[in-house]
């Protein structure tokens, strides 16, 4: 799962690192049948927000993540 879900942000990042995580969403959909259902998650956002792994930003309506590792190599 963490792969899966830090895999998919990469691939959907800008050049800061973040994606929006309807385009996260999106990319896991076209690479396999996940729901975040099956986790105990009502939304790919409340999964993202649990795992503790995202950095989280809100750009207009819309939620945007970022893997915490880039974060901290950027410091």
């Amino acid at each position: 799962l963490v792969r899966l879900l830090r895999n998919a942000v990469s691939r959907a990042a800008d050049d800061d690192g973040w994606a929006l995580v309807s385009t996260v969403g999106n990319g896991i959909s076209n690479q396999s049948s996940f729901d975040s259902r099956n986790h105990g998650y009502s939304s790919l956002s409340k999964l993202l927000k649990a795992t503790e792994l995202f950095d989280v930003r809100i750009v207009g309506n819309a939620m945007a993540v970022r893997d915490k590792r880039l974060a901290r190599k950027a410091t």
